[in-house]
């Protein structure tokens, strides 16, 4: 019994000194933190001015002098931040100008350095700023850590810094490479990381559609997404008969986006395409395209077995003016009485009253009358008063 008790009490003295340890661990860390936002704070005062000198003269054609007194640690690594943000905000001669100030500081230097450290963190927190900085020299060490780095949120701090300093296409390439050999589908994080260099990538991307392994090729459709040219359509046509199903999407998706015009028989085989998506997404194309050619082809959409494609075919052909409107109604009172029809018909009449509460606007006061000439005629209703200005 007493020894149990000793034994109770001695856990408790040791629990007792574990907090108080711990407590004190805290405080010092609060109180670090208190210091350094002091600090911090002293600094935005001390270099207001030095800071609107730096913005008012970025446009101007000399380059930014450095301050004119010896910063101590934190302010360097305030004045390093602040430095970072705004060359992040701007680009071109302005970003530039900035880079050259960093330089002029040390601050490249200084990080160069750090990624030869023996810490961790150094070495991050290093690779970290000289991609802020787009330090072009520091691009060989980048890819050196990221061929060693573990599969860690970290590993894509390194990658993107590394697409911020890259020399060339061929650092870019080495960086997707190294990123795809972990085996992980995070493709549109990679686009991302890639989105971030200053070098050209429509070449890299068109070049990636072409390559025999599927990664690389949603890489490549995700980066072509942004250019809207046919050379795009052009090099992604032939994936829309991939045997892989998201990168078909991706492909129709791609090709869509980049071309002026479809040709007849690429509109037919994506209308009778098994995916419904992609049936979707071609009427949506035709829509936006305007074209009283693609009438025909939306009126055979109208008898698809999907009703999501059904639904995106008719509110594709209320926009397309009277000749999409006259077709639309046409076939709803063709098919007057059948579930399809009667789908139509109160899809028109929805529309209506959704026009009916905006005949304040001319465009909307015109489009409510075609509508409603249109729909009376087909179903042959009585004779109405229409809206006029």
């Amino acid at each position: 019994m007493y020894t149990n008790l000793h034994i109770a009490i001695q856990a408790l003295c040791v629990i007792i000194a574990l907090n108080l340890l711990f407590m004190a661990f805290l405080y010092a860390i609060k109180l670090r933190n208190i210091k350094r936002q002091k600090l911090h704070d002293r600094f935005q005062v001390k270099f207001k001015d030095y800071l609107t000198y730096v913005q008012a003269n970025l446009e101007g054609p000399d380059p930014l002098r450095v301050p004119p007194w010896t910063m101590n640690l934190v302010e360097r690594e305030a004045m390093q931040e602040k430095l970072n943000d705004m060359i992040e905000c701007f680009s071109g001669e302005q970003r530039q100008k900035l880079i050259r100030l960093c330089e002029d500081m040390g601050f490249v230097k200084h990080h160069l350095a750090r990624l030869n450290s023996r810490s961790y963190r150094a070495r991050l927190d290093a690779a970290y700023h000289l991609g802020c900085m787009r330090v072009k020299e520091a691009a060989p060490a980048l890819l050196d850590m990221l061929k060693e780095h573990p599969l860690n949120s970290a590993l894509f701090v390194v990658a993107r810094a590394l697409a911020k300093c890259a020399r060339n296409e061929q650092d870019i390439r080495a960086m997707v490479q190294v990123l795809l050999q972990h085996n992980r589908k995070y493709d549109e994080l990679v686009v991302s990381i890639i989105a971030d260099t200053e070098l050209e990538t429509a070449s890299l991307y068109t070049d990636y559609v072409n390559h025999e392994h599927p990664a690389y090729i949603r890489i490549g459709l995700i980066g072509l997404n942004e250019y809207t040219n046919p050379a795009a359509a052009a090099a992604v046509y032939r994936l829309m008969d991939s045997g892989h199903a998201d990168i078909q999407l991706k492909a129709v998706d791609v090709y869509l986006k980049s071309s002026r015009l479809l040709p007849k028989h690429v509109v037919s085989k994506l209308l009778s395409h098994a995916n419904f998506e992609i049936r979707r997404m071609v009427i949506h194309a035709m829509a936006n395209m305007k074209s009283a050619a693609y009438l025909e082809p939306m009126r055979d959409g109208l008898a698809d077995a999907d009703q999501r494609v059904v639904y995106a075919c008719a509110k594709a052909m209320l926009k397309m003016g009277e000749g999409g409107v006259a077709a639309l109604c046409e076939r709803a009172a063709a098919n007057r009485g059948t579930e399809r029809g009667n789908f139509l018909q109160n899809l028109i009449e929805e529309e209506l009253r959704q026009l009916s509460m905006q005949l304040h606007n001319l465009n909307k006061l015109t489009q409510y009358n075609t509508l409603m000439y249109t729909y009376d005629k087909a179903f042959r209703q009585n004779a109405r008063m229409y809206r006029v200005v």
